[in-house]
């Protein structure tokens, strides 16, 4: 009895360090969407259980290789692809994309998109994709900023005139412009030109012209004038808001003026006495003009037209 108790002792222990054998421990890689875990786990054991001690978490529509009922026995990799909704961004149009893992180089050869020469997109094509991840194709173009004197030559992704404006830190005043505007978008070849716009107040004086009135007189002969009242031009200080585009005058605006000097308006008597004719000639003075000497002496000489036209000259 007492060898066969024996006996019964020893096949226990050899059945349990057989369990214990059959029993070890195995490392296992969870790659989730591109982050790798570690996992030291007993084994053999299912891939449920492995995520469940790990603590992570699967969402509806996700995907598991190996699948979740698979019984791990050895050191191996998990992946799981996850359901992600992704914005898409092409020439300025967003949508919705739904895809399970993959990376960006996935997404756009589901969605047929070859990247051009001057095309781009914001992340690694290697990166994996993630929810709410918001993937952009952007286009480069080859453009001309004319500013301040200087003309730049660049490669620009930016969308707008303002856009590209911003990324050259150049900075508008409230009165300077920008053409294109501001607002368009930005194209292959565009010429891009922001004008210095400022404005100054200049104060000029400027002549007043005088004016001349004629005044009728029977005592002269018909057709004879003489200025009675020498005219003279006035002067005025007047103000102007000037306006300068890149240092260059554009145009001025008068904003007030003040008279200075008030002209001197000119007066001419007209002749309209009717002169009989004389000596009996039958020859009548059919007009007599006045003209001074320029030096100022009150001195000149009339210029006298008579019927027959012949002209005379006598002297004052």
């Amino acid at each position: 009895m007492k060898t066969m108790k024996r006996m019964m002792i020893l096949g226990t222990a050899v059945f349990l360090l057989l369990g214990l054998c059959a029993c070890g421990k195995a490392t296992v890689q969870v790659n989730d969407g591109g982050m790798i875990t570690e996992i030291e786990t007993s084994v053999p054991r299912t891939v449920e259980k492995i995520l469940e001690d790990a603590e992570i978490v699967l969402n509806d529509g996700d995907e598991v290789s190996p699948t979740l009922d698979t019984k791990i026995s050895e050191a191996q990799e998990i992946v799981i692809s996850r359901k992600n909704t992704v914005n898409l961004t092409v020439g300025g149009e967003t949508k919705e994309v739904v895809m399970v893992g993959g990376k960006v180089s996935d997404l756009l050869e589901q969605e047929g998109i070859t990247l051009g020469e001057k095309q781009h997109v914001n992340y690694d094509l290697d990166e994996y994709l993630k929810d709410g991840m918001d993937v952009k194709i952007s286009y480069s173009f080859s453009i001309e900023v004319q500013c301040d004197g200087e003309t730049n030559a660049c490669e620009t992704e930016a969308e707008t005139v303002s856009d590209v404006l911003a990324e050259l830190k150049i900075t508008l005043g409230e009165d300077d412009r920008v053409t294109p505007a501001a607002t368009e978008k930005v194209t292959e070849g565009m010429k891009i030109v922001v004008n210095r716009v400022t404005f100054d107040t200049v104060a000029e004086t400027e002549e007043i012209a005088y004016e001349t009135s004629y005044e009728n007189d029977s005592s002269m002969a018909k057709g004879q004038e003489q200025v009675s009242t020498k005219g003279e031009n006035g002067e005025k200080e007047v103000t102007y808001q000037v306006t300068y585009v890149d240092g260059v005058e554009e145009s001025r605006e008068a904003t007030g003026e003040t008279v200075t000097k008030e002209p001197v308006n000119e007066v001419v008597k007209v002749g309209t006495k009717e002169e009989s004719s004389s000596g009996g000639s039958g020859r009548t003075v059919v007009s007599k003009k006045q003209f001074d000497d320029c030096d100022g002496s009150g001195h000149g000489y009339y210029e006298i037209t008579y019927s027959d036209g012949s002209v005379e000259y006598e002297e004052y």
